[in-house]
């Protein structure tokens, strides 16, 4: 019988391909799950990325309809008492989109930097802003605003 055993002879034997089936089947489920796992990943940052453009999206056509507030020029924004008051409703939801995109990308620098930057344009309200001063805002946001008005 050790004849049957060896060789060629062994790729005959039904138990050995029981268990090749059984290595290949769990093979075979590992790769499976390590793309799963993948494609979850990808989907979800993409759907994050999604989200801040969205927000962003939103925000600039905010910028469009009122492009005085989008500029943020303090003069022109306080010659009229009802445009201040629109202005600070602007730059409620410009914050509240910024609040967004900071959520779904927090490690993202290149959204700080240009956050940061749309900041700069509205330091003069946000250092009176009552939302700003009572740190109403999410931790990542308000740290950008907390450094821009110190």
């Amino acid at each position: 019988m050790t004849c049957f055993k060896t060789g060629l002879a062994a790729l005959l034997d039904v138990n050995l391909w029981v268990s090749w089936a059984n290595i290949v089947t769990c093979i075979v489920a590992i790769v499976a799950a390590v793309f799963a796992y993948r494609q979850w990943t990808s989907s979800k940052e993409e759907a994050r990325r999604a989200t801040a453009y969205s927000a962003y999206s939103k925000f600039l056509e905010l910028c469009q309809q009122s492009p005085d507030f989008a500029y943020g020029k303090e003069k022109v924004i306080k010659a009229n008492q009802k445009d201040y008051i629109q202005y600070r409703w602007f730059v409620a939801q410009m914050l509240f989109a910024f609040e967004q995109i900071l959520d779904a990308l927090p490690k993202d620098n290149e959204w700080k930097v240009t956050i940061s930057n749309q900041l700069k344009k509205h330091a003069w309200h946000l250092k009176d802003s009552g939302s700003a001063k009572r740190g109403e805002w999410s931790k990542s946001l308000q740290t950008l605003i907390d450094d821009l008005i110190k």
